[in-house]
């Protein structure tokens, strides 16, 4: 159904954590492929995709977007790790989305840290300041609008992205 890119800029820890978080959603057929991105010579990162069967391209984000075939992508920055059920709510809204057949809308997903106490709920706030770090963390839109540049709506979904937290490669 949907197309996931991950750039991993060599961040092979946080790739295996962003990749172990979509298996349910892939194991539902809701997620159809998965492509990761890399700029660099990373080894361990190839291995890593290479291990659960992603599809490998050399370059960057745009290049993913390039080599995604589902008319939707996610796009994910190493890390970031969805809440369990994520893609039952994602695909209403797409429906929803689809046919109401106006202009192209982008899901984003809710920013979260994955730890505890006052610390991680300000960093929490400031997250949800910076509409910059919000993209780049999860954005679900239409592959031909994010590969075009086109402006898009936006419809922030209540499911959250987690990043950061004890013991993680973000």
């Amino acid at each position: 159904m949907i197309s996931v890119v991950i750039a991993a800029n060599g961040q092979e820890v946080a790739l295996a954590e962003t990749l172990a978080a979509l298996v349910p959603a892939a194991a539902d057929g809701f997620v159809r492929e998965v492509v990761v991105a890399e700029a660099g010579p990373s080894r361990g990162t190839r291995l890593v995709a290479d291990a659960v069967g992603c599809v490998i391209v050399d370059g960057n984000e745009r290049a993913g977007l390039e080599a995604a075939r589902s008319d939707w992508v996610l796009v994910m920055a190493p890390g970031v790790r969805l809440e369990t059920d994520w893609f039952r709510e994602a695909g209403v809204m797409m429906q929803r989305l689809q046919r109401a057949g106006e202009r192209p809308v982008a899901m984003l997903f809710r920013a979260a840290i994955d730890d505890y106490g006052w610390r991680a709920r300000t960093r929490e706030i400031l997250l949800k300041l910076s509409r910059r770090r919000r993209r780049r963390q999860a954005v679900l839109a239409p592959r031909r609008a994010l590969l075009a540049e086109a402006r898009l709506g936006f419809h922030a979904l209540r499911a959250r992205a987690f990043t950061g937290g004890a013991g993680t490669g973000s």
